[in-house]
């Protein structure tokens, strides 16, 4: 009877804390490039932590051990983690797990694991420590069709990692979302992260980092231009709807990421293969200019001059103008203002892209006026 009641007790615990959600306890608040669809069916667990991710969402877990150089997880938590039906036979010894179409037998001090009828040998057999029952890693990840990952604790890594998840869900595998789950088993607070940079709070100051080690102060900076040199990322611009971030991924895809900050909530606009030279908000919406300097691909389908609206959590953005122009700076790199107002955005602008010749291009010189929404402009003046 009591062992009846601990079980029911602990099932109960484990469906409050896989039922349970809370802002900013999901992965998926905390890092940008992974969705609650790649999340879906994964555990991430570490033998020197009681937390554990369950479908991205932090529950308190059953910690795994590690004895003779062997990993071994509480088989009852990531067997009911995943769904599964599990059914121990005090009087033999013996468990039954139901998985999907599975039956999966084991029994306490034998090394035999059974699936579906089907009997293997384990190296290590299940055993008890503290009430607890642990199979080794490995075979009940494949017993349960999981791919499994296991990071082992290092000297920049202060923590073992084990990733347990579907076999096509490689996003959550990302290098630099692992080292998200990282940094929350430290206990660092975690502000925003994506696959370029991370932001955290610590002694009530924001610090941020692009190769999610080293860390140095995110505030409000403003740009000192300098002569010699041209800055492609680590730019602030301020506007009339607050603090905007230009990041730049040197050391990955060379994209330039440009984000709003508004005191704690970082949220990301836009990813250009250009750099974004130039920054304006009108209304509710925000503008920016890029710049060709070594040309992008299928320049001709779009245009420099970028809208983004934001919506329902989330930034989308649109070129402005014709297809192909090029608005902003002339052939001679100098910028021109771009003066913006109910009737459009006027400024210098050509047709850069296509097929035209020289000739028809120097023809399509001259200031435009550029619809706020949608592809148009109308020439003003040649």
């Amino acid at each position: 009877m009591k062992v009846k009641m601990i079980l029911t007790l602990f099932t109960f615990t484990l469906f409050l804390a896989f039922g349970y959600t809370a802002h900013g306890e999901n992965l998926h608040d905390y890092y940008e490039d992974v969705t609650e669809y790649d999340l879906k069916n994964s555990m991430v667990l570490s033998p020197e932590s009681s937390m554990a991710f369950i479908n991205g969402q932090k529950v308190s877990a059953v910690q795994p051990i590690v004895k003779d150089g062997r990993t071994l997880v509480p088989l009852r938590f990531i067997s009911e983690g995943f769904g599964a039906k599990v059914d121990f036979n005090t009087k033999n010894q013996s468990i039954t797990i139901k998985y999907a179409d599975k039956t999966i037998l084991l029994k306490i001090g034998k090394d035999d694991i059974s699936i579906n009828g089907k009997s293997s040998e384990m190296d290590v057999a299940p055993s008890i420590y503290n009430n607890t029952t642990y199979i080794p890693l490995r075979y009940i990840g494949e017993a349960f069709n999981k791919k499994v990952l296991y990071l082992k604790k290092s000297e920049i890594q202060p923590y073992s990692l084990i990733i347990i998840r579907d076999v096509n869900a490689t996003a959550i595998e990302n290098s630099n979302l692992i080292r998200v789950y990282e940094l929350l088993y430290q206990g660092k607070s975690i502000v925003y992260s994506d696959r370029f940079m991370v932001v955290i709070k610590e002694n009530g100051q924001l610090l941020f980092s692009n190769n999610f080690y080293d860390f140095k102060s995110f505030v409000y900076q403003e740009l000192i231009e300098d002569t010699n040199s041209v800055r492609q990322g680590d730019i602030w611009f301020n506007t009339d709807m607050g603090h905007f971030y230009l990041n730049y991924a040197y050391n990955t895809t060379q994209e330039f990421i440009l984000y709003r900050v508004d005191g704690e909530v970082i949220t990301r606009v836009a990813i250009e293969k250009a750099p974004i030279r130039a920054v304006k908000t009108y209304l509710n919406d925000l503008y920016y200019l890029t710049r060709y300097e070594r040309g992008i691909l299928d320049a001709n389908e779009t245009s420099n001059l970028k809208s983004a609206t934001f919506n329902n959590g989330q930034w989308s953005s649109d070129y402005l103008g014709k297809p192909g122009f090029y608005y902003g700076f002339d052939t001679l790199g100098k910028a021109h203002d771009w003066p913006i107002n109910d009737n459009g955005i006027t400024t210098f602008g050509y047709q850069r892209f296509g097929d035209e010749s020289s000739d028809v291009r120097k023809k399509t010189f001259g200031n435009y006026r550029i619809d706020l929404k949608g592809h148009h402009h109308e020439l003003v003046t040649p």
